[in-house]
């Protein structure tokens, strides 16, 4: 019918996400760290903090491609 858009199938993308804390020799709280592995390809990235993280997201969903994240860390 003309006027009616097809509406797309979803595609979704699978990551495990690790969050840990890094103390230092006293115990205290130093850094908190990140990782994002892909569920399909077993690849996993890691980050040294939270904007690391988000902007790898934000360029990862503007280009729209698995192929972003590297083969190794």
């Amino acid at each position: 019918m003309p006027g009616l858009k097809r509406s797309r199938v979803p595609v979704y993308h699978h990551f495990v996400l690790l969050i840990w804390e890094e103390c230092d020799m006293a115990g205290e709280h130093r850094d908190w760290r990140f990782s994002l592995q892909d569920s399909k390809k077993e690849v996993r990235i890691g980050f040294k903090g939270l904007d690391e993280l988000v902007q790898f997201l934000e360029k990862w969903m503007k280009d729209s491609s698995e192929d972003t994240l590297p083969k190794e860390i």
